[in-house]
């Protein structure tokens, strides 16, 4: 708290391993394994899991392309939970609310708390993250642009074109960022769907939490 600089910090990841799927706890530092656990009833399918997100327990969730599976390690102890998507899935997030998001043509989002699933149909296609404001929306990729969804009733509210999109991520000034799949990325305006966009990248192809907005939205405390 004296220098607000995280130190000692771990880093979550995940592989297949022949039938399993392991999941690793990394030394941030240099890389060691810290801790290991083998999944059981997961199968590795088409590339294990596909997406993962840390929540504000600084616990571990990944999701699997299509109907798969959503998994939760517990930090504390390594246990894990596995439940059945409700949709089929690509991109994945933890929105400020510790709520689980699925994205792909469907939005799905997981209810820790109950361990219940609200799901709609949004025409959108593969990554998405959530904005924390009190009204943030959900900005999902459509493949020509993204698409805002309300988080609270699932109802698409805002449709912006960009130069392409694949990955979606959020800046810290609150604009939406949409990569293309390939060379350009684009910068929008979430209020009035003006977008700027460069066209020097090569072989793009991510939708991570490209700005950290997302991972910093879920620590404790936040931002």
């Amino acid at each position: 708290q004296g220098t607000c600089q995280w130190e000692n910090e771990d880093l979550w990841t995940s592989a297949t391993n022949g039938q399993t799927i392991d999941v690793y706890v990394l030394d941030g530092d240099d890389g060691t394994t810290k801790e290991m656990i083998t999944l059981q009833g997961v199968s590795p399918g088409y590339f294990g899991l596909y997406g993962a997100a840390v929540d504000g327990n600084g616990d571990f969730w990944g999701s699997q392309l299509g109907m798969g599976k959503l998994v939760r390690v517990n930090r504390d102890d390594m246990t894990y939970d596995i439940w059945n998507m409700a949709a089929s899935g690509y991109g994945m997030t933890v929105d400020a609310d510790g709520f689980v998001w699925t994205c792909s043509s469907s939005v799905a989002r997981f209810d820790p708390q109950t361990e219940s699933w609200e799901t709609a149909q949004v025409g959108g296609s593969t990554g998405c993250m959530a904005d924390a404001a009190e009204d943030g929306l959900l900005w999902v990729s459509n493949g020509q642009g993204v698409i805002g969804v309300n988080r609270d009733t699932l109802q698409v509210v805002q449709t912006w074109n960009a130069a392409g999109s694949y990955g979606i991520s959020i800046d810290f000034e609150g604009y939406v960022w949409a990569v293309a799949y390939g060379t350009t990325a684009s910068k929008i305006d979430p209020a009035t769907g003006q977008f700027w966009t460069y066209n020097g990248l090569v072989g793009a192809y991510t939708y991570s939490d490209m700005t950290g907005y997302a991972l910093i939205n879920v620590g404790n405390p936040s931002g």
